[in-house]
């Protein structure tokens, strides 16, 4: 004979069971909203080039670059693979990912190279230009970045990134134009 106690979490333990395996089947995803969505204009195969001005880092001069960027995580996050060849540094790889922060209203960026840099950003978008502003510590000193992208067409935008001791003190530390050389791969909806 079994203890009415076992018996109880059994049956408790039974009605746990089930109703997490209907809850889960009948689960449907939310859909990402129009604010994720902006993100889609980064995605595709891009080449950059610009111009690294003079400055601590050296006499500055032309900077190339490919970059892939692609819709993960259900389509709430573009993920970003870039290579370039910039003055003064050489063959610098990084990996980038934006995404929507719904409580915070604004978009968020996260970048590392392979030099052990990390950028961390928060961004707005008006449409056709997207801001991106951070502050970082190096070597004790406080500094400003603000990355600015303009759309000149759905397939090419200027850029400008900027650094400075506060943000009413920057100056541009390299400007250019990335432009879309293969659209995004469209995926089949799901069935």
């Amino acid at each position: 004979m079994r203890h009415p106690t076992t018996l109880v979490i059994g049956t408790l333990l039974l009605i746990l069971c089930t109703t997490l395996a209907l809850a889960q089947a009948s689960f449907t995803p939310p859909k990402p909203g129009p604010e994720v969505q902006q993100l889609g204009k980064f995605v595709g195969e891009w080449t950059t080039v610009g111009t690294v001005k003079p400055g601590p880092m050296g006499p500055g001069g032309k900077v190339t670059g490919t970059e892939s960027c692609e819709w993960v995580s259900g389509g709430y996050a573009v993920l970003c693979k870039e290579t370039a060849i910039v003055p003064g540094i050489g063959k610098l790889t990084d990996v980038a990912l934006m995404s929507y922060d719904p409580g915070a209203k604004d978009y968020v960026f996260f970048q590392v190279n392979d030099a052990g840099e990390m950028w961390i950003a928060r961004g707005t978008n008006d449409g056709d230009k997207w801001i991106w502003t951070s502050e970082s510590t190096k070597n004790g000193q406080t500094m400003h970045l603000r990355f600015t992208t303009k759309w000149t067409s759905p397939d090419s935008n200027d850029f400008k990134n900027e650094a400075g001791p506060n943000a009413d003190a920057m100056r541009v530390m390299m400007d250019g134009t990335e432009t879309r050389v293969k659209p995004p791969v469209v995926k089949p909806a799901a069935k």
